[in-house]
């Protein structure tokens, strides 16, 4: 790899994992991850108010905001960045032994320390309170590589926020606001979930209003307003007066915990701020395992048969596979990107939602060597993961060897260009999401001398990816080219995937085209059934090259949408995988 990759991939891994460090070692974990934050024995964790410390600006000067970060205190979580919740509390000018006893109150340690979590409590600029000078600096403070943004308001807090920072809330994931007021004649734009306690009717309508929340449902702590056509537009309103304990808590099981907030469209989240763009940010859902019925099972310092070393990976088990015959469940085996938690892609994938819903497990390793990993641990590598198969095969017998899929992001689809072809006995097909083309020589070798059966490919690739494989000429005028003004496609070969298609061109016995963008923009090869469709609610192209057997490639190309994990990927993937099975005896691809 040339310096500039290895300088932007680092840079992509960096700022997606700047909350989080490597888990605890030893032994191996199953966590839900519920709704549940109960805390035992939290008041005397704060009695000496040293929680929250008055943040200093970096030429030492105070700040107007105390400042608490779980992880730092030595709070691993066991999920990933993205869905780590950010709590901002506005709640009037404080001290510091103020700003920890509304911490205190809110009975929310516990809550931060599972996460791993940071909390703001943030005083007004001027002694005469909050304005719209606090609400641009409360954009300022979030900055770049917006993800779980929570804002809690308390009293004329909360009149704050309802009166300034609901006016420019598309970035905030969800708010919890304890009593204040609001004023009339308030835009009324952006959409966030909120959760209102204490709150007069006029507050309730309001978010009601810009959340189009109609639909109803009733519990005895609050009521559920949400939106008919996206359930995570929600405001869910107390049912009686609550404490601060008892609101936060509502909050968190209502609201908090349900999603986070991201833009990946335009680019990538870690590399714009929130006042790079001002468009509604996409609400994401927070899978919750518990919920869910799936088993977390977070496989850390293991054992791998065959490997001399200890290994870390993440397990998604649909409980119902204890009531599966032997050899008949699927297993996904899905690799992440440079240098990032694997984790993502059990918490940004929208694979264990769709485990649950179609009873298969997947699995999440930590791939990559260790000089390069995310948990500095010891990497799976190639033969590790295969034999990992293996392990996982004795582990669950459920598994079924011939329905055994691969699937990964970024240089995880590099490596998923790689496995396929080369274990093509293994996995009966390969779904990539914005793969680069790092092994292209090896798969092209590969490819060269191939007698294997058919390794069924897709392809999924936006338009506005960083490192700009689409259109597979380098001309894509987004990206770097966004971004910087110059074309990494130009600098760094690893992000020229033609060959790679060529190369499952022959795997699939097909006619091994040239590069001709005349038929088609995004990938200069021509397909069957070339055709604009939806993916969730992105634009795609999409088209399909069949042998003798059928299909066996599809090429696919995301309108505004960067490198990152789109939820509904993971479904369009599982739909191609389900119509290939591989001969575990002589391994022929099998056409359902």
């Amino acid at each position: 790899m040339i310096k500039k990759w290895i300088k932007i991939s680092i840079l992509l891994a960096t700022i997606t994992s700047t909350t989080m460090g490597l888990i605890s070692c030893g032994n191996s974990v199953t966590n839900t991850s519920g709704n549940n934050i109960e805390s035992s024995e939290q008041a005397q964790v704060l009695n000496d108010g040293s929680k929250l410390k008055l943040a200093k600006n970096e030429d030492g000067t105070d700040t107007n905001y105390y400042y608490y970060n779980a992880y730092e205190d030595g709070f691993t979580p066991t999920r990933a960045d993205v869905v780590i919740p950010t709590y901002y509390i506005f709640a009037g000018s404080k001290t510091q032994e103020e700003a920890n006893k509304i911490v205190e109150e809110l009975n929310m340690i516990n809550n931060l320390e599972q996460w791993g979590a940071q909390v703001y409590v943030v005083n007004p600029l001027n002694e005469e309170g909050y304005g719209n000078d606090d609400k641009e600096a409360f954009i300022d403070l979030v900055g770049i590589g917006v993800k779980n943004v929570k804002v809690i308001g308390i009293d004329e807090g909360s009149t704050f926020v309802n009166n300034y920072i609901s006016q420019s809330c598309y970035f905030v994931a969800g708010m919890m606001l304890y009593g204040g007021e609001i004023n009339e004649n308030l835009e009324k734009n952006d959409v966030v979930p909120a959760y209102l306690s204490n709150s007069n009717e006029n507050v309730q309508a309001f978010y009601k209003h810009i959340n189009e929340a109609t639909e109803e449902e009733n519990s005895d702590k609050y009521t559920i307003y949400r939106n008919k056509d996206n359930s995570l537009q929600a405001v869910a309103v107390s049912s009686k007066e609550e404490d601060l304990s008892e609101a936060f808590n509502n909050a968190w099981e209502s609201i908090f915990s349900q999603n986070y907030r991201q833009h990946n469209d335009i680019s990538e989240f870690y590399n714009l701020s929130a006042r790079d763009v001002t468009d509604s940010y996409d609400l994401i859902e927070i899978p919750i395992f518990e919920d869910l019925d799936i088993s977390y099972n977070q496989m850390i310092d293991e054992s791998v048969t065959g490997m001399s070393g200890k290994y870390t990976w993440f397990e998604y088990v649909p409980n119902s596979i204890n009531e599966s015959e032997n050899e008949s469940v699927p297993l996904i085996v899905n690799l992440h990107g440079n240098q990032n938690d694997p984790r993502l892609q059990g918490d940004s994938t929208g694979w264990p939602e769709l485990a649950a819903k179609e009873n298969f497990i997947m699995v999440a390793p930590e791939w990559q060597d260790k000089e390069v990993n995310f948990f500095g641990c010891d990497g799976l590598g190639e033969e590790g993961v295969m034999n990992l198969i293996k392990d996982l095969k004795v582990k669950y017998p459920q598994i079924d060897p011939s329905r055994i899929y691969l699937t990964g992001l970024s240089i995880g689809g590099a490596e998923s260009f790689l496995l396929g072809a080369k274990y093509s006995d293994v996995f009966a097909a390969v779904g990539i999401v914005s793969g680069v083309n790092v092994f292209a020589e090896e798969v092209a070798e590969i490819s060269e001398n191939y007698t294997g059966g058919e390794v069924p490919l897709l392809y999924i690739c936006g338009d506005h990816d960083f490192f700009q494989m689409i259109p597979v000429d380098g001309s894509s005028q987004y990206g770097t080219q966004y971004l910087y003004g110059d074309q990494v496609w130009d600098e760094d070969e690893n992000t020229h995937i033609f060959s790679s298609l060529q190369a499952y061109q022959k795997i699939n016995g097909l006619e091994v085209t040239e590069m001709d963008m005349s038929k088609n923009e995004y990938y200069g090869i021509g397909l069957d059934n070339q055709q604009w469709t939806k993916l969730g609610d992105k634009d795609m192209y999409t088209g399909t090259l069949s042998n003798e057997n059928g299909v066996v490639m599809e090429l696919a190309a995301v309108k505004d949408l960067a490198h990152w994990n789109y939820k509904p990927e993971a479904e369009y993937i599982w739909n191609f995988f389900k119509n290939y099975e591989r001969n575990i005896e002589n391994g022929e691809l099998i056409f359902k």
